[in-house]
């Protein structure tokens, strides 16, 4: 199910999915949790959790690959 919040759609279904891979998300590196969850749980742009993080949108880009490599690996 799907809410709005401002002006972003909050996707409800991955809190059913993180039941099962909660433990996964939770062995990331913290600042690959971090970009995780901000850029694909939360649907911020690169820009936006670039600028909350102060890192290049490059850097999230590149960390949120490492982090969904993590899952693929699994």
């Amino acid at each position: 199910m799907a809410t709005f919040t401002g002006n972003r759609v909050q996707d409800e279904s991955w809190l059913h999915a993180a039941e099962d891979g909660s433990s996964a998300i939770l062995a990331l590196p913290d600042f690959e949790r971090f970009v995780y969850v901000l850029s694909v749980l939360e649907g911020f742009t690169n820009q936006e959790c670039a600028t909350l993080l102060g890192v290049s949108p490059q850097q999230i880009e590149e960390t949120r690959l490492r982090a969904l490599q993590h899952f693929w690996k699994r």
